[in-house]
């Protein structure tokens, strides 16, 4: 081969004799450039090309040259970092851990990434302080790669710390602690989770990360069926412009939603929760079919799974929806997140048989949901009949009150 383009051709196609033998001058000369070439093109490879080349390079490696994956350290890239630290666990000693440790300490952010990942393989207790400092970092790879490395080391200072951040004023700060226990990956601290979701403005975030700890299939079947309808409620909310579309496979939605339908055939204490998820979902799940712009740039996959999870709410009939818009007024029983939530399903769906009950919902004190009710009956055009003096004199919030004025000109 005459030149690095062709080198990474190689690497990245079928025919193993060229690819190995690509794999093998990029480790036996350490070259950080084709590296770096091969790293560039791998967000636009599929999974089982770059798997491919892992193996390749796996195969290429022995004794004289491990050493040279250190070489590509300079750069991260999450799709090789494993590999590495596999490698070089497999020829690990002393001298190789102080190095890599020393990696750890003092090197750029993309060396101490690395080199935390090697510590997930070899949980050598020295690596302790500088990981727990690196697990709540800024930088989400070296995070991550710490606070896994943290788990296998079985560490409670670290873990007592992001139980900390749970409590925190700070809604990224929470953040940042559910995906420490994302990564930790040992004895997931969910009632502290799901308070944190709960009561953070940025719930979907949060949500999003509880499938990598627990399938939320399993959750349903738990005592955490409740917060399970919570956490699919705001990934519903979240999918596609907060959560990446690519996730519904992590999500189980399908699976999801199809146990979700079959509950709620009939009044129980959770249908009302359930209705505002299927007629929510039914609503993203239309607008994703309906715009392809949300899809364009998903693969086949995805494309086929959103496909299939919009078929499967079509094809429920018309006496099922109507329950679902029937249950939903159970929810308007709660006058805080819960209400507001049915409030814009209500909206959404123009679901009539609400009104009385939203009207009754203007006696609250709760500024939010009086704003929320009287938003709603608009789009519902059932405004008349309500004292707007009367409601706008307990309102002390000058914006909401402005927004109210608005909606009653």
């Amino acid at each position: 081969m005459e030149n690095k383009e062709e080198y990474l051709n190689a690497l990245t196609a079928k025919d193993e004799t060229k690819a190995e033998q690509a794999a093998a001058y990029m480790i036996n000369n350490a070259d950080s450039e084709l590296f770096k070439m091969l790293v560039q093109k791998s967000d636009f490879l599929f999974d089982f090309i770059r798997n491919n080349i892992c193996k390749r390079i796996e195969k290429v490696i022995t004794n004289d040259n491990f050493i040279n994956v250190t070489k590509f350290f300079d750069l991260y890239c999450p799709y090789y970092d494993d590999l590495f630290a596999s490698i070089l666990a497999k020829h690990a000693n002393q001298d190789l851990t102080d190095d890599i440790f020393d990696l750890l300490e003092k090197g750029t952010i993309s060396q101490k990434t690395y080199a935390a990942k090697y510590f997930y393989y070899i949980p050598d207790t020295v690596a302790l302080e500088p990981l727990c400092k690196y697990a709540f970092s800024d930088d989400e790879f070296l995070c991550y790669n710490a606070a896994e490395a943290l788990g296998q080391m079985r560490d409670d200072i670290s873990y007592d710390t992001a139980l900390s951040y749970l409590e925190s004023d700070d809604d990224f700060e929470k953040l940042k602690a559910v995906k420490f226990f994302n990564a930790y990956g040992q004895k997931f601290p969910f009632p502290e989770i799901f308070k944190a979701m709960n009561e953070s403005k940025i719930p979907e975030n949060i949500a999003g990360q509880v499938p990598y700890m627990e399938s939320i299939i399993a959750l349903l079947h738990s005592k955490y069926h409740y917060e399970a309808l919570q956490v699919i409620d705001n990934i519903v909310a979240g999918l596609g412009e907060i959560l990446p579309l690519s996730d519904i496979f992590q999500f189980e939605l399908y699976e999801v939603l199809n146990i979700l339908i079959k509950e709620n055939n009939s009044d129980n204490e959770y249908s009302g929760k359930i209705s505002e998820i299927l007629l929510s979902a039914y609503s993203k799940f239309n607008m994703f079919c309906e715009n392809q712009e949300y899809v364009f740039d998903e693969d086949k996959d995805t494309k086929y799974e959103i496909s299939s999870v919009w078929k499967l709410l079509q094809t429920q009939n018309t006496d099922f929806w109507n329950k679902q818009k029937k249950f939903i007024l159970n929810e308007l029983n709660y006058t805080d997140d819960r209400a507001i939530l049915a409030l814009h399903a209500i909206s959404e769906f123009r679901i009539k048989d609400a009104e009385q009950k939203i009207k009754e919902l203007l006696n609250t004190d709760n500024e939010i949901i009086i704003c929320e009710a009287l938003s709603t009956l608009k789009q519902l055009n059932a405004l008349d009949g309500i004292n707007f003096e009367q409601i706008l004199n307990k309102i002390q919030n000058p914006n909401i009150k402005a927004i109210i004025e608005n909606l009653i000109k």
